[in-house]
């Protein structure tokens, strides 16, 4: 497969098509594409918002461009071109109790569409329109309580094909299993909108009871007998029976629990056409065996959602559910682009919240402005990463928090991103700023220990660490670029500085000599220090006595200079003095 790109009367064809590229089948009709490009390739310049793109034979429109200079990557979204079916709008309009073949011919009058087997949708109903283009009340035509259509669109022809996936109730005789195709499985279910006892209310309180038996509700206990009660309000419906049929197919929706399944598959169809090619072909509304062996069941489900990444079908991914039409339309909702809101609903005098919402370009955006400062958040979602920013000023000040998870870490900064951590394989790591141009590496933690840097310079580690003959211990190792080592205290909350206890100090660093130095006294409480040599004493410590040595050994000199003395009487040590 190759993608061909259209600018300026001039057709390209972009041929790197890899495993980030995949094509989603939504249940409705709508497709959409999605793939990461570089920044760097000679025909990026013409992926621009609006641009035709030409995939299997469709016309698609690039809707989503959210480019990260820092990765030298961008992510493109598109859709299906719909041109022409927005060139309209009905401000308001009702069509009654129409049939959908006049209700299509109508709203598609002028868009250069035109619809083909409209006649397979025998209902009629009322549609009310209102600010609303060709589009949208196609959409709207797909809810199970309008006229529940579905469709086939052929961009290149215009020509709307109508379809109804409920006619099909056979299944197509595909099994998805982990022992066969099945790579991964994740079932979500709901039972928080289930209802069981429904009462169906049209224009002006019109009830069902006049062709109920004299109830004004219908029931459903397939799946439980508990009575769990709803209202159903719908002022389109002036004629009971109509209310009472319509009622009975949005019940028979409410009264089993949300369940879907997402199923990550290999597409052997695909990936081995001439072996699976015939008997184990996968698309959309289709009705599968899904074998959870967890669970034990066998379960028949509609496909109403189909992912193709046509340069590994190993990838593929499917959404099965029995409730289609209720998970169609929260797709349909997340996939809708929110242009403007009702500003007269979110204004309080004080505060205007924002919220805009676009799947195209993955980017979630929440904000609250004031007169003088703006907030906001923004979440983006990409095929290689899923980044989360907040914001806030306050007066002169902005702090921030930043989010950033991608494929090979993950990046956490605070108060306007001047500083950061960064998780790793193995490893955390700690920057004193996020910008990459000057960001200085401050500690970072790994298998060895803490490992910490100053200015730029490794100084060292406290870690673990093991010698030649396997005995493993607990190290405080100073790096080259490290001049001291100090163990230091502060006497009491009215001094300000730390002292310094033991000091190992290079030479001309802390201290001119090189060794470690003392700011303390030390106790032995009794112990022998063995194999020490003290200046000026050439003997060595033999564990009883300096041999007869009586005398003072300058052991210390303190910041001011003055040096501690050791007295020693026949080699034994008795004080000290300064």
């Amino acid at each position: 497969m190759v993608l061909k790109i259209f600018s300026n009367n001039n057709v390209f064809v972009y041929k790197d098509i890899d495993t980030t590229f995949f094509q989603t089948h939504s249940y409705g009709g709508m497709k959409y594409l999605q793939f990461d490009v570089s920044i760097k390739h000679s025909l990026y310049k013409y992926m621009t918002e609006e641009t035709r793109l030409e995939y299997d034979d469709q016309y698609y429109l690039i809707k989503g461009v959210n480019e990260r200079s820092s990765a030298g990557i961008c992510t493109i979204n598109a859709e299906l071109d719909l041109t022409g079916l927005e060139n309209k709008v009905y401000i308001t309009k009702t069509w009654t109790t129409e049939s959908f073949v006049s209700f299509t011919t109508d709203i598609l009058s002028g868009t250069g569409w035109t619809i083909a087997n409209a006649g397979l949708i025998g209902k009629r109903t009322t549609t009310e329109a209102k600010d609303e283009t060709p589009r949208q009340l196609l959409d709207k035509s797909s809810n199970a309580t309008s006229y529940g259509a579905c469709y086939e669109f052929d961009t290149k022809n215009k020509v709307i094909t109508c379809i109804k996936p409920e006619n099909n109730t056979n299944p197509s005789g595909v099994y998805f299993t982990d022992e066969l195709n099945l790579t991964e499985l994740t079932m979500k279910g709901s039972s928080s909108s289930l209802v069981t006892r429904l009462y169906p209310v049209g224009k002006d309180g019109l009830t069902i009871r006049s062709v109920n038996g004299g109830k004004d509700y219908i029931e459903n206990y397939t799946y439980t007998n508990k009575v769990v009660c709803a209202v159903w309000r719908d002022e389109r419906y002036t004629n009971a029976q109509s209310l009472k049929d319509d009622g009975i197919v949005k019940l028979e929706a409410l009264a089993n629990p949300e369940r879907s399944y997402t199923c990550k598959v290999i597409n052997l169809a695909k990936t081995n056409p001439d072996i699976y090619g015939n008997i184990l072909p996968i698309r959309l509304y289709d009705i599968e065996t899904l074998v959870d062996r967890n669970r034990g069941t066998r379960i028949d489900h509609r496909i109403v959602e189909l992912r193709e990444y046509p340069a590994d079908h190993t990838l593929d991914t499917v959404v099965l559910s029995t409730v289609a039409g209720r998970i169609r339309g929260t797709i349909s909702e997340l996939k809708g682009r929110i242009t403007e809101l009702d500003a007269q609903r979110l204004h309080d005098h004080t505060k205007v919240n924002e919220i805009k919402q676009d799947m195209d370009t993955t980017v979630l955006r929440v904000s609250d402005s004031w007169a003088s400062s703006q907030n906001s958040s923004m979440i983006t979602q990409t095929a290689t990463g899923l980044y989360f920013d907040v914001n806030k000023v306050v007066g002169q000040s902005q702090w921030a928090t930043k989010l950033q998870q991608s494929a090979t870490d993950i990046q956490i900064a605070w108060n306007n991103i001047t500083k950061k951590i960064q998780f790793t394989a193995g490893e955390l790591r700690i920057y004193d700023t996020a910008l990459i141009e000057s960001q200085q590496l401050r500690a970072k933690f790994n298998e060895d220990g803490n490992h910490f840097y100053r200015g730029g310079n490794y100084l060292g580690k406290i870690g673990t660490n093991q010698d030649g003959n396997g005995n493993k211990g607990l190290v405080f190792d100073l790096d080259v670029a490290g001049k001291y080592m100090t163990f230091a205290q502060k006497p009491s909350e009215s001094i300000s500085g730390y002292y310094t206890m033991l000091c190992f100090s290079r030479d001309n660093s802390i201290y001119s000599e090189y060794g470690l130095h003392l700011g303390c006294d030390l106790y032995g409480h009794n112990y022998t220090i063995h194999n020490v040599y003290l200046d000026g004493v050439n003997t060595k410590y033999n564990g009883v006595g300096y041999q007869g040595f009586t005398g003072s050994i300058k052991v210390m000199m303190d910041d001011s200079g003055t040096y501690t003395y050791l007295r020693v009487s026949n080699g034994v040590i008795v004080g000290y003095w300064v």
